[in-house]
């Protein structure tokens, strides 16, 4: 079941169509739904895409959480509404959180949601879950009002060699500088898992690098015999990919497992706030070390201090540069947190086809996948290697830190809370930056209504 697809975006009796997504309707699991809903309407910057995505699985699970009498730890606190039928509580929280981010497809969003309470008989029940779910989506709406994620004054480039300057064609500003300071969702900050520096311009690891995008990145390389038909294949890809692209993946691998509401609302809740926070510390390191990307360096590789780099005025990479600095990759830290997530709760074990507009491509697993995308940032010219490893790092780091975390997972049992204070009154305050141990993932039965 995992390779069935549609062919073209639209509802269909109120099936959402994708055709990088799993054959989900109204009448599977709510929670399935309303992400397959979101991440076939809601077009945004991929930061904004995945913070609204965060928001709305934040509102599903703790709704529906609360609505089973809270299993697992809520993340908003606070919140008294509580009981009620779980799918009409999903459905409203979603749909609230929606129109409110995304008002241009209120019409969808609003036809969606009367299909789903729909399916829910008339009663207390309903009612309930309705209230529950209006009022999680008002706390996380409120809670994310004034989180830095307003525009900020343009960025002013550097002028220094290695400093990042607009890029060619539209040599456009820097784009979302003020995205590495937004609050976090699980994270303790954007800062928290920042790479070291780059290598210097001089040093033997970023002549290497910069040698190998000007060979393998450039426009022309697959016809001079220095980039495979693959990597190209690759490269063009997921350059079309989003912020949604690991949502619909996790879509396609937890389609087919055995859980329920809540379970399918834990484990987007946990995936979608690690995708989040991923392109937030990206654009932190991004903006803190401001690197140029290869286009200006290969451009200006004679002025740039460094005696064995070789410049080409004329080089240009695949694709167009996106319009902000170089080191960390997003995409790559995207990748990084997506598989970590999905691997840490479903295992590895399964190939998958997915599709991103018209191009299809075959993955022998999620860790795979990753691998690609990340690699597919340096065959494409925008970045180096050493940005794409840092971005993976980076990305896998946050899926561990989400995991480990509190919110979502299970409460605890009263011994349990006895042994997590003895352990956090031992190991202090370096708990912070400590690698943490991946709890057993909870395995529900997955029941459609």
């Amino acid at each position: 079941m995992l390779n069935r697809f549609f062919c073209a975006a639209a509802f269909a009796g109120l099936a959402i169509a994708s055709p990088a997504a799993a054959i989900i309707d109204v009448n599977d699991d709510p929670v399935l739904f309303w992400n397959q809903t979101m991440v076939t309407l809601l077009a945004a910057s991929p930061p904004a895409q995945t913070r609204a995505y965060a928001m709305v699985n934040i509102a599903m699970h703790d709704a529906v959480n609360a609505a089973l009498g809270k299993p697992n730890v809520s993340y908003l606190h606070g919140v008294a509404a509580s009981g009620g039928d779980t799918r009409a509580a999903a459905s409203k929280a979603a749909h609230d959180v929606l129109v409110a981010l995304n008002p241009g497809n209120t019409a969808q969003y609003d036809a969606a949601l009367a299909a789903s309470l729909a399916l829910v008989v008339d009663g207390a029940a309903k009612t309930a879950g309705i209230t529950n779910g209006a009022a999680h989506a008002a706390a996380i709406l409120a809670r994310r009002a004034v989180d830095g994620s307003a525009p900020i004054a343009p960025w002013v480039p550097g002028v220094l060699p290695g400093e990042w300057r607009p890029t060619p064609p539209g040599f456009a500003p820097g784009a979302l500088p003020q995205w590495g300071g937004v609050d976090p969702f699980v994270l303790n900050s954007g800062d928290q898992f920042r790479p070291g520096p780059p290598p210097a311009l001089t040093s033997a690891a970023y002549t290497a690098a910069y040698d190998e995008v000007k060979l393998i990145g450039s426009a022309d390389a697959e016809i001079l015999g220095n980039r495979t038909a693959d990597q190209s294949l690759s490269a063009n890809f997921w350059d079309t990919a989003n912020g949604g692209t690991w949502l619909r993946i996790g879509l396609i691998v937890a389609e087919d497992k055995a859980l329920d509401t809540l379970g399918f609302a834990r484990t987007f809740a946990l995936l979608s706030t690690s995708l989040a926070d991923s392109l937030i510390a990206g654009f932190d390191a991004k903006y803190h070390y401001a690197l140029w990307r290869p286009v200006t360096a290969i451009r200006l590789g004679d002025a740039d201090t460094n005696d064995l780099t070789v410049g080409d005025p004329n080089w240009s990479p695949v694709f167009a540069t996106p319009a902000h600095p170089s080191y960390l990759s997003t995409h790559s830290a995207l990748s990084g947190a997506g598989s970590e997530v999905l691997i840490s709760l479903f295992g590895d074990t399964q190939a998958f086809t997915f599709s991103i507009g018209p191009d299809t491509r075959h993955f022998s697993g999620l860790a795979q996948a990753a691998q690609d995308g990340a690699d597919s940032r340096l065959w494409g010219g925008i970045h180096f290697r050493f940005d794409n490893e840092a971005g993976l790092a980076v990305g896998h780091s946050i899926g561990r830190w989400a995991l480990a975390g509190q919110a979502f997972n299970v409460v605890p049992e009263p011994a349990s809370w006895a042994l997590m204070i003895a352990g956090f009154a031992m190991v202090g305050g370096a708990l912070r930056r400590r690698t943490y141990v991946q709890r057993a993932p909870v395995i529900y039965r997955r029941v459609l209504a």
